[in-house]
Parts: structure tokens; C-alpha cells; sequence
């Protein structure tokens, strides 16, 4: 029988506690997390790739051309990534809130 994961022992605290308090979130929480982790590993090889190609220029206008190429297009990645985590976040905003319902008068209690 497994042991039932306390929230000393789980391994992801926030996430237990938005999947027991909005099941929506936890999603979007998870959808975010998940999207952060794949661009910071794609550019991590993509900045191991530009370095070892730095390293075998043969010339300074090879190198500066390698440079300004890899800041161009980590520029591009950059704004493409920030484009992606406001539709993430804006996907996650619409109607997962709870805060988003209206309350009645009538269901205050006096």
C-alpha cells in the first residue's frame, strides 16, 4: 500500500495546495512550470552550442558574426517566450479564479 504524501514529504508543496484548493490552477500552475523548464533547458544547449562554436573562430569577423547572430536570435527566443507566458497566464487568469465569481447579499451571513 503507498504511503500517502503529507505536505512535509511531497515533493511539491504549492502544487498539492492549489490542486486541493482549485484544480484549474494546479493545471495552470503546472502548464507554466512545465513551459519555464523546457525554454531555460532549450536555451541552456542553445548557449553551449554558441559557445562552442565561439571557440573555434578562426578570425575576429567570424566570432562577431557567431555573436551577433547569437544575440539576435536569443533576443528573438527571449521576446517569443515572454509572448508565450502572458497567453499562458492570461489562459489561466480566465476563469480559473475564484475570486473571479460575484457574491449575492443575501449570502452574508449577520
Amino acid at each position: 500500500m503507498p504511503k500517502s504524501k503529507t505536505p512535509e514529504t511531497d515533493p511539491n508543496p504549492m502544487a498539492a495546495a492549489l490542486s486541493a484548493f482549485n484544480p484549474a490552477a494546479a493545471q495552470a500552475w503546472m502548464e507554466i512550470t512545465t513551459e519555464c523548464t523546457r525554454f531555460a533547458m532549450d536555451r541552456v544547449q542553445k548557449d553551449f552550442e554558441a559557445q562552442r562554436a565561439m571557440m573555434a573562430c578562426t578570425s575576429p569577423v567570424e566570432l562577431m558574426e557567431l555573436q551577433s547572430s547569437y544575440c539576435r536570435d536569443a533576443a528573438q527566443q527571449y521576446a517569443d517566450q515572454a509572448t508565450r507566458m502572458v497567453e499562458l497566464m492570461t489562459k489561466a487568469a480566465s476563469g480559473t479564479s475564484p475570486l473571479t465569481t460575484s457574491r449575492k447579499y443575501d449570502d452574508i451571513p449577520l
